[in-house]
This record gives C-alpha cells, structure tokens and sequence, in this order.
C-alpha cells in the first residue's frame, strides 16, 4: 500500500493512503485522530506512532527524523500512566492503554438489539460503549473494572483522585438508634469505598444505615425516592434522628436544607429528565406534578454542588433516567445505591454501576434470617389451571395476562380462597397486583377485604394499613405502587397475585413479611406457576430466585419442574 506520512512539528502527523475500509475503521477507532476533509488527509497523535507502523508496516527508516525525536520525547513524558478520578467521570493521561479491552468491560448489549434495524444491517455491534476514546474517559463507577484489566495487562499506571474544594460541615444529631452488627459493617464498608451499592434485604434498616452514614460523614446530603410515600417516611426518619430541619422536595413542596429527601421526578424535571414507567409493571414511578419553575436554578446548582447522594431502590430505577441524573450529581464524591435485590431484572447492572459504582456489600434475607432479624418464609407454588387458546390465535404478553390473570375466574377464586384460609386462622394477608382493574375484581370476590391503590390518597392508604398492621383487618388487597416502602411488622401472609415479570421484584415483596413480631415465627407466601405462554418463563424465574435463599422453605404443589 502506497502509504505517506508527513510531520511539520507539533502533536499531530499525517497520514495519507488509498481507501481502504479495514483501515479507516481502525484509525477511526484512535483516540486522538481527525479527518481534513479538504486536504484529503489524517492528522493523527504521535502518541499512535507505534500502532501506526504496526497496522500499515512502516520502518523506522521511513519516517521523517523529526516524527521519531517527538515520538521518543511523547513516550518519555507520558511513560508513566495516570488514571484520574473525579466524582462521576475518570479519565486516562498518557498512552499505550489496552483500549480494546476497556471499551469491552465498559460496554454492554442495549436490550432488544437483535432486532433493531442497525444492528441487523451491521452497522452497529448492539452496544452502548461508555469508554469515550477520544476523550480516554469513562464513568468513575467502573474505575474498579478498568483497573482490572490494566492489572491483567501488567499496565503501570498512577492513580490520581480529582481535588476538589472541601465541603462545609454539618452537625447532625448523633441518630437514636443503636446499629446492628451488620448495619456497622455496612457503614465502615461505604465510608472506606466511598461509592457503591449497598444490597440490603427487605427489613434490614437500609433507611438506619443512610443515616448512619450521612451522620459520619457531616456533609450536606441529598436521598433520593421515588414515592411521595417514601418521600414523606424518610423525611420524618431523618427529622427524628438526624435534624430538626430536613429539606423535601417533590409533592408540591420544594424546600432546600443542608439534608434533603428527594423525589427522582421532581429534580428530573429541573434537569429535563423525565421518569416514564416502562413496559414493566412490576415497578411504577409514581407521577409528581411539583412545580419546578420559580426554582430550577437552585435545585440543580443544589444537587449539583451536594456532596453525598443517596438513590433509593436503584435495581428497580428507569435505567437511563437514572443514569442521566447520576451523572449530574457532579459534587458528590460519596455516593450509594440501596437496594434489596441482587441485580435488575432488565440486566441493566452496568449503567447501575457506572452511576454509583459496584456493589460493596451484601446482607441477604438467609443471613438476616440466621442472625434472627427476619422470620423464614414458607413459600407455596400453585398451579391454576392450564391456559387454552385456539391454535390458531396470536397472542401477545397483555392479551395473556389480561386473560389468564386479571379476568381469570378460576385463578381469582383460589387467591380468594388462600386469603379467607389465612383470614379464618387469624393471620393477616397482603394480596399484591398490578392493575387496580385486577383489584376490582378481587374486591368482588372478597368483600371483606379493603383495597389501596396508588391514586388514594396518603393518609387514607396510612390508615388502612395501620388497621392491617393491629389486625383490625385482616385482608388488604394492594397495586405495587401502593406497597411501596410498607412496614407492616406484623404481616403473616403476602399473596403474589399478579405473578410478575421481574423476579427480583417479587423477592424484595416476599420480604415484606419476613420483619419479626411477638409470637410469628415464619411467614407464608403464596406464588402461583401460571401454565400459560410468557408468564410461565416469569414463574419459573421467580421460583430460581427463591431458590438462591438457603432459608426459604419452598412447596410446589399441582405441578412438577
């Protein structure tokens, strides 16, 4: 190949050939390179010197003297790498990096890419790459994979933490509570890694262990839900264990304090993100109208400056949406995802972990359960009757679930059944469902039951549930949306009436009751194996995940694996 290279001092040399599509797609993938369109030419780094005489088999002899003496100097001033980390990006100074193995463990496969038209005419391998290699950047939540792979390649590098100016002190009230063992491993573990998830089961006290943390650090601090429920229970936690003047934001209220409780919709819209609810049911964000507009400065300059965040329930978080705020909370050198699950269930978990960074501790419902800070579950598998349709008939997720769930006679009457069993031995039950459509008709069937759905009201969603909580009800019919952040120690019974897509979901809602109470020593689950096209692979994931707790008791009953 009749290649030229040509060098008049500088950072850059050019590089002239004939087309050739093989090599424009590797010099299109160098970090420092641009295209002059005019001069028909590349004006590429000397930093890719080395790279360059090895794709287009140039010698030493061939190049111009001066390109050689800059090369030399280039690699003697960058021969040490620095790998620089800031709060939500870090990025690499210096070359000879193992580009095509960081942009490996820093990508990962877009949901659905099989059939997107791109990736079906080759025009796009089905990844998202977060490694920019223009720029040598990636987010600071995979610094810990990156370094792997320059460890793996025995690559030297310096690691270099970005300055930034110190925030102010806060004087927080030392929190009344006294923590558990694990809850003190879990605080030590997040202030040493300064970023990462924090998996803590349905019931270990993850809003404790925020609070514990927020109070150690004595930093301004921003916590993050999704809920006016939960908005409004955090707020009162922290008020009554860390100050007396806690900031709120969402629900109509945007009130701004060194400690703040956050809707994600609320400061979203600031930063013109929105938090749609997807095609999965199984987690809703709920809707928040709060007007943003006399202070969307503010509130953006607030989370932007804060220096410790927190993202509630982040396996269960709009991906992207959540990764786009991640990224804006610029200040925060100390930020944490809790959740109760393991991974999310739309295998999203390398966006999760570039916003906050890996996981970094673990206490599963098992270990709760072996240290006597969760009752085990006794989980019962039903089996409906089989789905029939004609042969003939296509069919589509709604149109089976609308049929084999919601409107199924055969199902709801069994649930029906399960609940009244419980009921009659004075045992409390939560039957959990997606649509207030499948409600309604559960509601018929059991009359005796009230029913709480996301649109009621707060306080009368409260008051339902504290009567479910003292036993003066015994059958509560709820959405998901209305479950969300239930604590209802005294729950004997959750029956899973919707099934679900996310397994994951359905583990963090067995967890609601697995808190102890005086004289309960288990609690019991009713799940249904749902014989029909979709909602059987759904079932059967739902019963894999069970199957990772040692402690949960697990009956299947009408059918065999």
């Amino acid at each position: 190949m009749n290649t030229q290279i040509e060098f008049e001092g500088g950072e850059y040399f050019v590089i002239r050939f004939p087309y050739h599509q093989h090599f424009v797609r590797w010099i299109r993938n160098l970090a420092n390179r641009r295209w002059d369109h005019e001069e028909k030419c590349w004006y590429v780094h000397v930093q890719h010197l080395a790279d360059v005489m090895q794709m287009f088999q140039i010698q030493k002899a061939e190049l111009p003297p001066k390109l050689w003496r800059a090369y030399q100097i280039h690699r003697i001033r960058t021969s040490t790498i620095r790998l620089v980390v800031g709060n939500t990006l870090a990025y690499f100074e210096g070359d000879r990096l193992p580009l095509g193995q960081i942009d490996q463990v820093t990508s990962y496969f877009v949901p659905g890419y099989r059939y997107m038209p791109n990736y079906q005419a080759q025009r796009w391998d089905g990844k998202r790459h977060l490694f920019d290699m223009k720029k040598l950047s990636f987010p600071a939540g995979l610094v810990s994979r990156v370094i792997n792979v320059l460890e793996q390649n025995k690559t030297s590098y310096q690691l270099v933490e970005d300055s930034f100016p110190s925030p102010p002190a806060v004087s927080y009230n030392l929190p009344r509570f006294e923590l558990r063992d694990y809850q003190q491993e879990c605080v030590e573990k997040a202030l040493s890694a300064k970023r990462g998830v924090l998996e803590l089961a349905t019931g270990s006290g993850k809003t404790a262990v925020a609070a514990q943390i927020i109070y150690e650090l004595g930093m301004p601090a921003i916590f993050f839900v999704h809920t006016r429920d939960l908005l409004h229970q955090t707020h009162q936690f922290f008020r009554t264990h860390l100050s007396d003047k806690v900031g709120i934001v969402g629900d109509g209220k945007v009130h701004l304090a060194p400690l703040t409780v956050a809707t994600l919709q609320t400061v979203g819209n600031a930063f013109g993100i929105v938090f749609e609810n997807g095609k999965d049911e199984e987690f809703q964000v709920e809707e928040d109208l709060t007007d943003v507009s006399h202070s969307r400065n503010r509130l953006v300059a607030y989370v932007r400056e804060c220096p410790v965040v927190f993202f509630d329930e982040c396996h269960h978080l709009p991906a992207e949406s959540f990764y786009s705020l991640a990224m804006e909370t610029t200040g925060a050198r100390y930020r944490f995802g809790l959740s109760a699950t393991p991974y999310r269930a739309d295998k999203l978990d390398l966006l999760l972990e570039a916003a906050v960074g890996p996981k970094i501790f673990r206490a599963n419902a098992s270990a709760l359960i072996d240290m006597g800070y969760l009752v085990p579950p006794e989980i019962r598998f039903l089996a409906p009757p089989a789905f029939h349709s004609a042969p003939s008939r296509r069919l589509d997720y709604q149109t089976v679930f609308q049929e084999y769930v919601i409107t199924n006679p055969d199902r709801n009457k069994l649930i029906a059944k399960e609940a009244r069993r419980f009921a009659k031995q004075g045992k409390s039950v939560l039957i959990l469902i997606t649509q207030v459509a499948h409600g309604e008709r559960l509601v018929e069937l059991l009359p005796e039951a009230d029913f709480v759905s996301g649109e009621m009201p707060a306080s009368r969603r409260q008051s339902i549930f504290k009567k479910l909580q003292t036993k003066k009800q015994l059958i509560v019919i709820a959405t998901t949306l209305a479950d969300e952040g239930l604590d209802v120690p005294t729950l004997d019974a959750v029956i899973l009436g919707s099934g679900g897509k996310s397994e994951t979901r359905a583990l963090q809602r067995i967890g609601r009751a697995l808190r102890p109470a005086p004289h309960k020593e288990k609690a019991y689950i009713i799940d249904f194996f749902d014989n029909a096209p979709f909602l059987k692979d759904h079932s059967l994931r739902r019963l894999e995940i069970y199957s990772t707790e040692p402690r949960f008791v697990i009956h299947t009953e009408g059918f065999s694996l």
